[in-house]
């Protein structure tokens, strides 16, 4: 059975932010980060367990053809995965270990 995923408000404000700055950098090219986001999500609720561990709980699955990171964490018996963060890989680590420990 596939895992609902529930995306964090602030991850919800990430994705968004991002998809801006690729418009703005060239036409339809957020339209494709999103298409990408949406990919690893769909990759998470079919095999949540199968992306590493990076901070406790945390696990982590890259974006293709995008430097960003997807953190999310398992709650095996609601059947559910919480979306954190999705972040590009040169923003600080601090700022999703502060998501993560909430």
């Amino acid at each position: 059975m596939a895992y609902k995923i529930i995306v964090d408000p602030t991850a919800g404000l990430d994705i968004i932010e991002s998809i801006e700055w690729y418009n703005k950098a060239q036409p339809n090219l957020g339209i494709k980060f999103y298409k990408q986001v949406q990919a690893v999500f769909k990759t998470i609720r079919k095999n949540p367990s199968a992306f590493a561990i990076r901070y406790k709980i945390n696990h982590t699955a890259t974006v293709k053809k995008f430097p960003f990171v997807v953190h999310y964490f398992i709650d095996d018996q609601k059947k559910t995965i919480v979306v954190t963060s999705v972040l590009h890989t040169s923003r600080d680590p601090k700022i999703w270990e502060e998501r993560c420990e909430k």
